[in-house]
């Protein structure tokens, strides 16, 4: 319901303080208390108020006699009030609203908003929608959820650590090169030496334009990360690591993927430093961005 008050201008309002069943002009504003019971012989001496028709009425609140006798408020479309001898717009009806801002329309305007309905926010993401001024809903956003999208609008995805949300991967290094994994157990029984612990994080499940990011094992028996389900063509893959995205949003973070055709091994690193320093320093060549993942949870 909208609740809009404004001043209106009561036509005759000067009149009011001349008007009255014969009563002497000046009359001064009507005292607290006043008795308002009405009487056949109203009578300006017997009326702390005003005599309209034979009622003693205070014009300075009564909407039937708003400012004089006779002035009645009204309006379209809504509940009125009589404050200090002039009509006001009280409520609104259901459904229709001031949104001209001119007095004598009333509440020319049908709204129909619909409080917590959903909505497009400014970034796209469904949000709720509020309805403080019918006359100009507004899209609120809402909290993060664990959806792959931004619902707060602040230009990342699923900040906060939702639980079960997102998890970190783990870097190792040993006989078989550079190994990512989700177990540090696993991957000591590998015969690998933790080097970072949640290195990267990627989702759990399944979440809006996310792919899964998959471990391979080569036939050299080095590992892969690849965003191929058959591995790139070499089999099945080892474990899936997560999901992750295939291009940049959400406040991503780049995968590197590197070669090494001497040691035939894959290396993958976040670092742009990192990168260049193996392809001038250990002759890995740059192959591409292995996938979008996550510096946090």
């Amino acid at each position: 319901m909208c609740r809009t008050r404004f001043r209106a201008l009561a036509v005759g309002l000067v009149a009011g303080w001349l008007a009255g069943c014969g009563s002497e002009a000046g009359k001064a504003a009507p005292d607290a208390g006043l008795d308002t019971a009405t009487s056949a012989t109203c009578t300006p001496e017997a009326c702390v108020g005003t005599c309209c028709d034979g009622l003693c009425v205070d014009t300075f609140t009564d909407p039937d006699n708003c400012g004089a006798c006779g002035i009645t408020c009204l309006a379209d479309n809504a509940s009125t009030t009589c404050e200090v001898g002039s009509c006001a717009l009280d409520v609104c009806d259901d459904g229709w609203g001031d949104c001209d801002g001119d007095e004598a329309t009333g509440c020319e305007a049908e709204v129909a908003c619909e409080p917590g309905s959903a909505c497009a926010t400014e970034c796209g993401s469904v949000g709720a929608t509020w309805c403080g001024d019918p006359c100009a809903p507004t899209c609120l956003t809402l909290d993060e959820t664990c959806n792959g999208l931004d619902d707060d609008c602040d230009g990342g995805c699923d900040e906060g650590a939702i639980p079960g949300c997102r998890g970190g991967v783990y870097r190792s290094h040993g006989a078989i090169g550079h190994v990512y994994g989700r177990d540090e157990g696993e991957l000591g029984t590998l015969g690998q030496t933790l080097e970072r612990s949640d290195y990267f994080f990627v989702y759990e499940s399944e979440a809006t334009d996310l792919v899964p990011l998959y471990r391979c094992i080569k036939p050299n028996g080095l590992r892969l990360l690849t965003r191929s389900e058959t591995c790139e063509g070499g089999g099945e893959p080892e474990l899936r690591l997560g999901y992750v995205a295939a291009v940049e949003r959400c406040g991503a973070t780049p995968l590197y993927r590197l070669y090494s055709a001497g040691g035939r091994n894959h290396f993958y690193t976040l670092s742009a430093t990192e990168r260049d320093n193996a392809v001038s320093a250990y002759g890995y060549a740059y192959e591409s961005i292995a996938a979008w993942v996550w510096t946090a949870p």
